[in-house]
């Protein structure tokens, strides 16, 4: 396919291996669910923040519309949960970083993320991959805001007759003094909330 000599280089969203993530996980509880949209909170040996992962279809979509979707990172403020803002700092040989800032409910302060995504792209067995983690950037740190330490997050998409099979995972430390248990319970909300509307704006596309 010709689409992915290109894309295949090119950097998108969130997220690290998938194999590395699953590592070490115990029990995974279902904690949101819509149609095919699932959304489980797993238990990590040796961490009492959890990971996320979400599993979900993507009905008559082909792997460039997603990538042409997420690579449009100007319009993550659509459809990420409580993203204010999202731009570009730098293209990259193999990925771009980018900077987003999330609204966060009183009395927490909001969320500042710098972040370096990369794709790609096996042929062979029609397999997409879509990375992304927080990365050292030079850029002024905002009082009101606290940078998120860690993100590391994962997209796995495969093809099934013409819709996409997603698996999503996400390990996320959102830095201040937000306590483990809060975290995982709030967890699964800019997800869930995220992959609707990804769903819903897609279709939206195709009409």
């Amino acid at each position: 396919m010709c689409w992915s000599d290109k894309k295949s280089t090119i950097v998108v969203f969130l997220i690290f291996s998938i194999a590395p993530l699953a590592k070490g996980q115990n029990d995974c509880e279902l904690k949101k669910e819509k149609d095919d949209l699932r959304v489980y909170t797993c238990s990590t040996a040796g961490s009492k923040l959890n990971v996320l992962k979400a599993e979900l279809m993507l009905e008559d979509t082909s792997f460039k519309e997603l990538l042409d979707f997420v690579n449009d990172i100007g319009n993550y403020v659509n459809w990420q949960y409580n993203t204010k803002e999202a731009r570009v700092l730098q293209t990259r040989a193999n990925s771009v970083v980018f900077r987003t800032v999330v609204d966060a409910p009183w009395p927490l302060s909001g969320r500042e993320m710098i972040l370096e995504q990369s794709t790609s792209f096996d042929s062979a067995i029609q397999v997409l991959k879509i990375e992304s983690r927080t990365v050292s950037y030079d850029y002024p740190q905002n009082e009101d805001l606290i940078r998120v330490p860690l993100l590391v997050a994962k997209w796995n998409v495969s093809s099934v007759k013409n819709s996409l099979k997603i698996e999503y995972t996400l390990r996320i430390d959102p830095g201040g003094s937000v306590p483990a248990w809060l975290v995982n319970i709030a967890m699964t909300e800019g997800p869930y909330n995220s992959f609707l509307k990804l769903k819903n704006e897609l279709k939206q596309k195709r009409l």
